[in-house]
């Protein structure tokens, strides 16, 4: 905000003439703008001045706008950045959606778009300011009672049952707020946490908080709570953590594994000092000089000792941003591929049409074949974009667990084996019930299915071509999927294996990723995406395992639901 009342705004983009006119138009709406051709320009200004919120351009010279994102991100995540596009350009602006720009518009750039772009990351960044200063009010509330944390490091001569009764007075305190709260020491291990915390995490005994939050061995680079301990000074970020549901088995699979990326919540993360008079033999920690109010003494060197962390999971408040956004994104790239199935339509009746001019049977079959193949492919994206534009309250039923997979195997085994490839259905001894979405749980897994089908296809194509051009080095395969259900505990899961083509580990880590297609252009990127939404509704976890040349195992476990 400037001295005269005016928003600032940092508009970068390599045309001139787009920035005057933009320029304008953002002057309009009551900013004071800010210009910068490439986005080292826009760094240079962004380091002088602050600003909440940036449009770029993403193809420019010098520095191009993804890069941009990316610094800008770097330096200060709360800053919310808005992408200029071409059409032609959706991959670049599924990449900035990655780097978390807020919002993406495309050229020319319409007023009307601007103004909703521009509205959404205000009232995002309103959102993490009322985070803030609601998680500030709290810390503010803690303040006094955390104050016993350092009496009991000073009580160390009292007996244990006294310090277990301050320790037990914080905790009760803790357990009122709807936080996640824990304090760390130096080394940052866990010290104390409420029950909000071990619900998400697990047992925190002698665990450290990127081992037990981060699943990682060392501490995170932009860690809150080490800036805090240096400086004495709280401080926030926004930060993903792995939840206590996330599958921390078959470390030591051959093939890639990994757990789908939904079992990560983002958190908006403070931290606050937790002070103590410095001991004579010092620590390596932050100080602050405080003035007995009593006296004149000179001032007090205090140490962090502990530092206190407290989490407010944002996840709700950033699906629903990331749900419009894609929706938004959705339409302009789904579009491309809509016209290519169109483009393919038109094949197919200009074929059917030759052939009924010419009386050419074979001609209006292949005319045929094309048409049916272009009809199938436009349903499937459709329902798909239905699927996922319309999130519905889950129609839980009692469902039959082998009549189940015998429906699923009936829908997918024909293609199967139209493609050549063998299907085997591997059911449980005893049959079982389960609750469940039918309807939803279904197209779930089919989407999977026919990725198996697929996978074993392209590479039966990959191996005939092999064969006509140079040796093949790979022993021959018959393809081949298997379905297996199983109930594993509390749990069903069911198991779909293939001997395809497999992917690499970067593969895998996309595989759920919106838009992102393991079939090229043949695909719309939406399967697999919508599969571990539907998964996630029930309250379940895709894993997948892979193995490039050697195929793919999906692992989807949903847990029983009580009537």
């Amino acid at each position: 905000m400037t001295s005269d009342g005016l928003k600032k705004i940092l508009l970068v983009d390599d045309e001139q003439d787009i920035r005057e006119v933009l320029g304008i138009t953002l002057e309009d709406m009551g900013f004071e703008v800010f210009t910068a051709e490439n986005g080292q320009k826009a760094m240079e200004l962004f380091d002088k001045q602050d600003f909440s919120i940036i449009l770029t351009d993403i193809k420019m010279p010098v520095m191009d706008g993804i890069e941009l994102l990316k610094k800008i991100k770097f330096k200060s995540p709360l800053t919310e950045v808005i992408m200029i596009t071409g059409h032609g350009d959706m991959d670049l602006a599924i990449e900035s959606f990655r780097h978390e720009a807020v919002e993406f518009i495309t050229k020319p750039v319409d007023v009307t778009k601007l103004e909703v772009a521009i509205r959404r990351a205000e009232e995002k960044i309103e959102i993490r300011k009322g985070i803030q200063e609601y998680t500030h009010n709290l810390e503010n509330l803690l303040w006094s009672k955390t104050e016993a944390l350092k009496k009991a490091e000073q009580k160390k001569k009292q007996p244990a049952s006294t310090l277990n009764r301050d320790k037990k007075d914080i905790t009760a305190i803790m357990e009122t707020l709807p936080l996640i709260i824990f304090f760390v020491d130096e080394n940052l291990k866990i010290s104390l946490a409420n029950n909000l915390f071990k619900e998400k995490f697990g047992d925190y005994d002698d665990r450290y908080c990127h081992e037990l939050c981060m699943d990682k061995k060392a501490p995170c680079d932009d860690c809150p709570a080490i800036l805090t301990f240096k400086n004495g000074t709280s401080h926030q970020i926004e930060k993903k953590f792995l939840t206590a549901i996330r599958d921390k088995t078959d470390r030591n699979v051959a093939h890639q594994d990994i757990s789908c990326e939904e079992s990560q919540m983002s958190y908006l993360v403070w931290t606050s000092p937790i002070l103590n008079e410095s001991s004579s033999q010092g620590k390596k920690t932050g100080t602050i000089s405080t003035i007995d109010e009593k006296s004149s003494k000179a001032p007090q060197k205090k140490a962090v000792s502990e530092v206190l962390i407290m989490a407010t999971d944002i996840s709700k408040v950033l699906d629903i941003q990331d749900h419009l956004a894609s929706l938004g994104l959705m339409i302009g790239s789904v579009s491309h591929g809509i016209k290519g199935l169109l483009t393919g339509l038109d094949g197919g009746v200009y074929l059917l049409n030759a052939a009924l001019n010419k009386d050419d049977q074979a001609l209006a079959q292949e005319g045929l074949d094309m048409v049916k193949q272009m009809t199938s492919k436009i349903r499937k994206m459709i329902l798909d974009i239905l699927f996922y534009a319309k999130e519905r309250e889950l129609y839980i039923e009692d469902i039959p667990a082998t009549a189940f997979a015998l429906d699923l195997a009936s829908v997918i085994k024909p293609k199967a084996e139209k493609n050549g490839i063998s299907f085997t259905l591997n059911l449980p001894e005893q049959d079982f019930t389960f609750r469940a979405d039918s309807a939803i749980l279904h197209a779930a897994l089919v989407n999977i299915l026919d990725n198996a089908v697929d996978a074993c296809a392209e590479d039966k194509d990959s191996s005939k071509k092999t064969e006509k051009g140079m040796a093949n080095d790979k022993e021959a395969k018959d393809p081949t999927i298997s379905f297996e259900l199983q109930k594993i505990g509390n749990s069903i899961q069911f198991v779909i294996s293939d001997n395809g083509v497999g992917m690499e580990q970067d593969e895998i880590k996309k595989a759920f990723t919106l838009f992102h297609s393991g079939k090229g252009k043949k695909g719309t990127g939406l399967g697999l995406f919508i599969s571990n939404k539907a998964v996630q509704q029930h309250k379940g976890t895709i894993r997948a395992t892979s193995a490039k040349g050697v195929g793919t195992s999906f692992f989807v476990t949903i847990p029983m639901m009580d009537k």
